[in-house]
């Protein structure tokens, strides 16, 4: 998966979840299964193209989440920011 791709999905995917109505105790845990899903697959990526990808999410999740009039979503997509702001890419071996 390319950059703009994983981008896409998973920005799709959170803001989803955010806009989904369930207790947030249960958001939490799909986000925790989520992001480590995208963590996963942004690992396969150079870690400079991963870190770009994450910090373009977190940036954006972040933005969405100040305008955002809903807690939950608020709640939801800040999650997801403090998330991705602890993320670290690593080169793979060989």
């Amino acid at each position: 998966m390319n950059r703009p791709e994983l981008y896409r999905k998973y920005r799709r995917l959170i803001e989803e979840l955010a806009d989904e109505r369930r207790p947030f105790e249960v958001s939490l845990t799909t986000l925790r299964a989520l992001l480590q899903e995208f963590q996963d697959t942004a690992s396969a990526l150079r870690p400079s193209a991963a870190a770009f990808v994450c910090n373009e999410l977190a940036d954006q999740l972040e933005h969405e989440a100040l305008r955002s009039t809903g807690k939950h979503r608020r709640d939801v997509l800040l999650a997801a920011v403090k998330t991705f702001d602890g993320m670290t890419f690593h080169k793979s071996k060989p």
